[in-house]
């Protein structure tokens, strides 16, 4: 097949933000795109539209969402048979890459995998951010897209929006700051982990906001305090390994967590002592059984984060 005549994508992925986007940038080169709704159609319907041409223009660009394909070798004896000119997009939110369709687009025409930024991969995420303001015309400070994305989480059609918004709030001003964020930004899907940053840092203002704003978006309290106990928990291993073993795979190894949580926590482990590091422990598990009582959880949360960043440490 020549790909510059017959070119066939498949973009798949659970970060479907992206997927939108590649899509438009395909449909700015077609002057009257067709879209398929790939869970009912029909081998004759998909024959009509791949294989027909356009009445209107040489190029031509069919985009099948979510396709179910049962007999995968007339959809490649279809996809082998195309109208000159015409280009197919299939997007979906996974893809089976031990088919037999799959590994034809593979090889005759390209299937890109677009995934969501990992806990791990916060800073490609706020490049993301700042790429995306400057794709719009403005700055946006480092301060600002981390607390945009402190707030909003990793959520690319949300932070988009949010990014929108606050650029027609500033107007001819030229670079969004952290005041502009926290004046329009919605809670949207805030990253525990983010709290879990601050709290290694002793950082009580952010704290205090993430914390907040998990809550409000009706996180499970329950699981915030797991993860926050599984953290401090760690972190007294590591501190009691100090001076037998420092590098991280190597505690991981004993301590049997990961590496990437374990390099993390010991870019901090001299800002606690091993006592604290108990304490703190301790205050988790006092928290827990208050929340079990029923008693005001949002109060006794964000007690505890002021009880484990203490003023002044």
């Amino acid at each position: 097949m020549s790909r510059s005549k017959n070119p066939v994508f498949l973009f798949f992925g659970e970060e479907d933000f992206l997927i939108d986007e590649k899509i438009k940038e395909f449909k700015s080169r077609f002057s009257a795109p067709e879209f398929l709704d790939g869970e009912k159609l029909s081998l004759t319907t998909l024959s009509d539209s791949l294989c027909g041409g356009s009445l209107f223009t040489a190029d031509k660009l069919v985009v099948i969402k979510e396709a179910k394909i049962d007999d995968q070798a007339a959809m490649i004896g279809l996809l082998q048979k195309l109208s000159d000119g015409t280009t197919v997009v299939f997007a979906s939110s996974s893809a089976d890459k031990r088919t037999k369709l799959y590994k034809w687009i593979v090889e005759h025409g390209e299937a890109v995998e677009f995934k969501t930024f990992a806990p791990w991969e916060q800073d490609k995420l706020l490049n993301w951010i700042g790429d995306r303001a400057r794709g719009k015309g403005k700055k946006i400070s480092q301060a600002a897209a981390r607390l945009l994305q402190e707030i909003c989480g990793g959520n690319l059609r949300l932070l988009d929006g949010e990014i929108e918004k606050i650029i027609t709030y500033i107007g001819e001003r030229a670079e969004i700051g952290s005041a502009d964020v926290l004046a329009l930004a919605s809670a949207g899907e805030t990253s525990a982990f983010a709290l879990m940053d601050a709290l290694r840092e002793k950082d009580i203002r952010r704290s205090l906001t993430l914390g907040q704003a998990l809550l409000r978006n009706k996180e499970d309290i329950f699981s915030l305090l797991g993860l926050m106990t599984s953290q401090y928990r760690l972190m007294l291993q590591i501190k009691s390994l100090a001076g037998r073993e420092s590098e991280p795979n190597a505690i991981a190894r004993l301590v049997g967590g990961s590496p990437y949580y374990v390099r993390k926590c010991s870019a901090h482990i001299g800002r606690f002592t091993l006592p604290e590091l108990k304490k703190h422990l301790a205050a988790l598990l006092a928290a827990g059984l208050k929340f079990k009582t029923g008693e005001n959880q949002s109060v006794n949360f964000e007690l505890l984060l002021a009880d484990l960043c203490p003023a002044g440490r």
